[in-house]
């Protein structure tokens, strides 16, 4: 193998930080505009809407996030300058909490010195809560647990605030295991953590791999090396690929794994056999034909017995929003639909919520085609109400939402 000196390898590095920084600035601005004005990213809007709430916007590469109106007015927004180390950090997650009739805001502030296993998918950092005012009034990382010690950084995916002191929050842990069929030396992995805390204690906590039966359900769709257990390619594959989760009416938690293709239902009343029920992906157990079966999915949503979700659909890359109706109970499909935009096709991230009749709020996550990062998309019309398109692509969006 060739071995590079320092005083050649020097130059290099300097050149590469240089093409980073410079893809950074332009993701942000035009850095000759006033500093107000080049903290919002480059964007513009066509239409309008008559919703009387605000989307909040997020990005994954960049330390921004937006809020607009129903007439795509910028109305508030948050900017961090990018760090001096040249990595790529983003605010993720920007979202509304109301707790007691309380307005609450959080974002998830990723942290460039925590390791990120070489993922290009995680953003290890910390839950930012903010009150009405967008004062900051605390951070939350995990707390102290037979997994993991106190201040451990999150993951950036997903946060359930039930109140300022009870919430929900993920991670991804590295470990070597020696429960994968096949594999009886050890495999390296990357896996999901959920941790519930209460007046600062774990009430509730869940590993994927305390669950071995999920190794064979990880599939290849968005990323070729998520089943490298021999660890031939990665050093720790991310198997499972949390990243989004809902409580559902029983108060169980409904979660996305992008790698399984696959949601499933957590019982937070139990300290083992927590799985409830599978939705889709190869351990599918409501009879789902492979056409309903999602591919990659992000952002699922619960809305009684509905369950919802931006389907990536990686496989085809052919994007959707599916909704299927459902009994948790006996995990019948009652019902399936599936929403299209012609030609759009997301390789990650995305979200989608139901706004009202056929009206949908869809967040375009990384868009491969075009460079519109959301729409309010009337399928009944068969065409956008209100559009955001960004300037540089390359700053890709993790999450549109809308919040009443």
């Amino acid at each position: 193998m060739a071995v590079l000196s320092l005083t050649k390898l020097l130059p290099v590095l300097a050149c590469a930080m240089i093409v980073a920084c410079g893809i950074y600035a332009a993701m942000e601005g035009d850095l000759s505009e006033s500093d107000e004005n080049r903290k919002v990213p480059k964007h513009t809007v066509e239409g309008e809407t008559d919703l009387e709430g605000n989307f909040f916007i997020s990005f994954v590469y960049t330390k921004n996030i937006l809020m607009l109106d129903g007439k795509g007015n910028v109305v508030w927004s948050k900017h961090e300058d990018a760090p001096g180390d040249g990595v790529q950090t983003g605010y993720w997650d920007f979202k509304k909490h109301v707790v007691d009739g309380k307005v609450y805001y959080s974002y998830h502030d990723q942290d460039s010195k925590n390791d990120k296993f070489g993922l290009p998918g995680f953003a290890p950092g910390e839950r930012v809560i903010m009150d009405s005012k967008f004062r900051e009034i605390k951070r939350i990382s995990f707390e102290k647990s037979d997994i993991v010690e106190k201040g451990h950084p999150l993951d950036g995916h997903d946060f359930l605030l039930i109140d300022l002191d009870h919430y929900i929050m993920s991670g991804y842990l590295k470990e070597r295991v020696y429960n994968i069929p096949g594999y009886p030396d050890g495999s390296n992995v990357i896996y999901s953590y959920l941790q519930e805390v209460k007046d600062g204690e774990v009430v509730w906590d869940w590993r994927s791999i305390d669950y071995p039966e999920l190794y064979s359900l990880t599939v290849t769709d968005a990323t070729p090396t998520a089943n490298d257990f021999a660890n031939e390619q990665v050093d720790a594959p991310d198997y499972v690929h949390f990243n989004a989760m809902r409580l559902n009416d029983a108060g169980d938690l409904v979660c996305s794994f992008r790698h399984l293709n696959t949601i499933l239902c957590l019982d937070r009343t139990k300290d083992t056999d927590q799985i409830k029920w599978k939705l889709s992906g190869n351990g599918d157990e409501f009879g789902l034909t492979a056409d309903q079966r999602t591919s990659s999915q992000h952002y699922v949503t619960v809305d009684g017995n509905t369950i919802s979700a931006f389907d990536n659909h990686n496989i085809t890359e052919r994007t959707r929003i599916v909704s299927y109706d459902v009994n948790m109970d006996t995990q019948e499909l009652l019902g399936f639909r599936e929403y299209v935009v012609d030609g759009k096709f997301s390789a990650a991230c995305g979200a989608q919520q139901h706004l009202y009749d056929d009206v949908f709020m869809i967040g375009w996550g990384d868009a491969q085609k075009d460079s519109v990062c959301f729409c309010v998309y009337d399928f009944a019309q068969d065409k956008a109400l209100i559009t955001m398109t960004l300037a540089v692509p390359q700053n890709v969006t993790y999450r549109c939402v809308y919040y009443d």
